[in-house]
């Protein structure tokens, strides 16, 4: 809320102190028209609202920027601890290392939600600089209401072609140049908004490509970095394969102690008894 309340003290204060009327009668205007001077107003209040918002991610640039140039000296001296791309990187490689996972896999989907996360967190930033010519379209239409009213009030009081020329110089020219000058400001500021706007994204993204870039050099010095998922396999694999050997090695040493016991008693002299039933 610490943005827009500023934006509208202060263009508030920008219009008491005339600086609005300045502003119009700068880009060509040579009235000031209430209704301009309102949408004007407004439309620096969106302004100041969208670039204290974008302002306010330069901080968390400069601290990535920080943390990535440590990671990039040592990476052991990053705190996993700590809420910055690297040290999310971190936890995620050696948790991903203990668990033997693709750590590959792992910071690539890392990296693919932090780029989901920097475009959510400026969603409202790009809708206030995409209603800023919007506003300066209102301003403008709102103007030349206010012109044609005018214009038509001065032909039902005059009807000659003289009086025609008189109120085309007083009601409408001099509406319609601040008409546009409306437009023309709106247009200014949204073109500044947009430019801090795209400056902020860029180093926000190259913060997110300095971190994979940090870990995928890291990957790349570790020794059979690809092997490792599959060893871990491989070992699961070899010890139930050593189990299902140990019990069939159980029942073939069974059969051949039965054998035995077989072979024994068929080798013995077997004696028989006949009885006679009655």
């Amino acid at each position: 809320m610490f943005a827009p309340v500023v934006g509208l003290v202060f263009s508030a204060l920008l219009m008491a102190a005339g600086m609005v009327e300045a502003l119009l009668v700068s880009v060509g205007a040579t009235t000031a028209p209430v209704a301009a001077e309102l949408v004007v107003t407004l439309i620096i209040a969106v302004f100041l609202t969208a670039v204290l918002r974008i302002v306010r991610a330069v901080p968390d640039i400069r601290r990535e920027n920080a943390a990535t140039a440590q990671a990039v000296a040592n990476v052991q001296a990053v705190k996993p601890t700590d809420d910055t791309l690297v040290a999310r990187r971190l936890k995620l490689f050696k948790e991903a290392a203990e668990a033997g996972n693709d750590c590959e896999a792992v910071l690539s989907a890392r990296s693919a939600l932090d780029e989901s996360e920097m475009a959510n967190k400026h969603h409202i930033d790009h809708a206030l600089i995409w209603a800023l010519p919007v506003f300066g379209f209102i301003g403008t239409a709102l103007t030349m209401g206010a012109m044609v009213n005018s214009f038509s009030n001065a032909l039902d009081r005059e009807g000659d072609p003289g009086a025609l020329i008189a109120a085309l110089k007083q009601h409408v020219l001099p509406e319609l140049a601040s008409a546009f000058g409306v437009t023309l400001v709106a247009l200014f500021l949204s073109v500044l908004a947009f430019g801090a706007m795209a400056l902020v994204e860029r180093s926000e993204r190259a913060g997110v490509v300095a971190a994979d870039e940090v870990f995928l050099i890291y990957i790349a010095r570790l020794p059979a970095k690809q092997a490792a998922p599959a060893m871990h396999g491989l070992t699961q694999e070899l010890a139930q394969s050593r189990g299902r050997t140990e019990e069939l090695v159980k029942g073939l040493d069974a059969l051949r102690t039965a054998v035995e016991r077989l072979s024994a008693a068929e080798s013995r002299p077997q004696k028989y008894t006949l009885v006679r039933e009655p």
